[in-house]
């Protein structure tokens, strides 16, 4: 099988990737595919390293960028390839380089929901999954946007995000302590890209409020993008740079997990958050706004809390009532934990995955190559 994603910054798509190829790498033979920017450099090292063979790909617009694909997936006998997009908008021509190199099994999952209002826009989506065979949807709701846009019921399976257990728990204290951070402080925390639809400016804007409640309160902010200047300047705007912590990109995001009383998600949009689902994993309560995605993951009252997207008095009147009971915070993470190893591990994202395979797989008349490269 071949992993493929033409995103510049995969992300949590990314993340998704490599969980699959940890899963699938000791029993079959993985490829792994992308184009080489900063973060698909990460991408295809951590692949590599994980035992799949990797590819880095050129510029999707050179000439050469089909050829290279059809001639690396003709040299391997590859069953499927699986080709990982946000709206679905992204280029096709992985999908179209894989079906001229004889791939039996193309699969596509679409990681964000089908947002866009413009019919015109819908075409090349349509055009593009002519090539594929099997659409994969990482949550149910993000799945009926796409069949509102006309996506038969029976062309797009529902594959639940899931993700492995932490390698390394620090504690409370070592995480707090690598942070500066004292014992008592009320800190919340949250991670994700630096950009509109993680809702990071209605968060900033909640704190005021909150600080009011919670006047030790310490917001972590992990994660980087194309909004921290502005972030930052919010921060700065506001009053808050005592009270406000951007800390950029950070590779032990999840152990800096067990520094936090509360995890939030303010986004505007998800496909099925990673972060809420590590948080859970975490035995955090997750406070989330009522979106597409996050609300599948996140049980109002039993694992969480969620609040009104772009509502910032909403975000801070529920972070206040988390952070004033450790006995409810206890109870929502040990139930948001629980909820975790029922739904949304890693194996079982993998074993869903591999079932969609399978069906495509037999509708080809194909059986898939193990163990070999």
């Amino acid at each position: 099988m071949c992993l493929y994603t033409p995103s510049a910054d995969p992300s949590g798509m990314g993340r998704h990737m490599l969980d699959l190829v940890a899963e699938y790498v000791p029993e079959h033979a993985v490829s792994f595919m992308c184009w080489p920017t900063a973060p698909g450099k990460r991408l295809l090292a951590l692949a590599a390293g994980l035992g799949a063979t990797t590819l880095a790909l050129p510029h999707p617009r050179e000439p050469a960028f089909h050829d290279v694909i059809e001639e690396f997936l003709r040299a391997r006998r590859t069953d499927v390839f699986h080709v990982h997009v946000g709206t679905g908008r992204e280029n096709f021509d992985g999908a179209r380089a894989a079906r001229a190199a004889g791939v039996p099994a193309v699969v596509q999952t679409q990681h964000l929901p089908w947002l866009l209002r413009s019919q015109a826009k819908r075409a090349p989506f349509f055009r593009g999954a002519r090539e594929v065979d099997r659409l994969v949807a990482v949550s149910e709701a993000l799945s009926q946007t796409y069949e509102r846009i006309g996506v038969p019921a029976g062309e797009i399976a529902t594959v639940p995000n899931g993700i492995g257990a932490r390698e390394t728990r620090p504690g409370r204290l070592a995480a707090r302590r690598s942070l500066g951070l004292t014992p008592e402080q009320p800190v919340v925390m949250t991670v994700g890209r630096l950009v509109t639809m993680k809702g990071h400016r209605d968060l900033i804007e909640s704190i005021p409020a909150l600080l009011r409640r919670c006047p030790e309160l310490v917001l972590l902010i992990v994660g980087d993008g194309h909004l921290h200047g502005p972030l930052t300047k919010q921060v700065a705007d506001l009053g808050l740079v005592d009270r406000v912590r951007l800390l950029g990109h950070r590779r032990d995001a999840r152990e800096l997990l067990d520094a936090a009383d509360v995890f939030v998600l303010p986004s505007l949009h998800e496909g099925m958050p990673l972060a809420a689902l590590e948080a859970m994993e975490a035995s955090l309560p997750v406070v989330a706004t009522r979106v597409i995605g996050s609300e599948e993951v996140v049980v109002d009252g039993e694992t969480g809390l969620l609040v009104p997207a772009r509502n910032p008095r909403a975000l801070s009147g529920a972070l206040a009532q988390l952070l004033a009971s450790p006995a409810l915070r206890a109870q929502l993470g040990h139930a948001g934990r629980r909820r975790y190893l029922a739904k949304y591990t890693r194996r079982r994202m993998a074993e869903g995955t591999l079932a969609v395979y399978s069906q495509v797989l037999a509708s080809a008349g194909a059986l898939p190559a193990r163990n070999s490269r």
